[in-house]
């Protein structure tokens, strides 16, 4: 079975996002995040540790549970930046401007759905007029 980077470059070489091919780039890329562990980054907004309780008091931030806290955030800030990167490296370069901007795995997988999926709005339009 090919490891994850052999994947991204396979990927990143012959299957391209070009804005025609998004349903089978979407299919590989949601496989290529599986296997390395970053999907979840793509359901789940990550929040960042708050320097508050519930009731607005301050929170010790020296305590090892928030350390703890701060850390699991860090590991989940990083795990997510290399999902947009996964994700943005596997498109055509003119679409990579348009989709690098965006601050979180959740942003860079849902844009390009919204804009190149078969059942969006414009492409309905677009069928619907031909």
């Amino acid at each position: 079975m090919p490891t994850n980077s052999i994947m991204i470059g396979e990927l990143s070489i012959t299957h391209k996002l070009d804005g025609t091919n998004y349903e089978m780039w979407h299919c590989k890329i949601m496989y290529l995040l599986n296997d390395g562990y970053l999907f979840e980054h793509l359901m789940v907004p990550r929040a960042t540790p708050s320097d508050k309780d519930r009731d607005g008091k301050p929170i010790d931030t020296t305590s090892m549970q928030y350390q703890e806290m701060a850390k699991a955030y860090q590991d989940r800030f990083n795990k997510d930046r290399k999902a947009c990167f996964t994700t943005v490296y596997c498109m055509q370069h003119d679409l990579i401007g348009e989709f690098e901007a965006y601050p979180t795995a959740e942003d860079t997988w849902d844009k390009p759905r919204i804009k190149f999926s078969q059942t969006s709005a414009t492409r309905l339009c677009t069928f619907h007029l031909k």
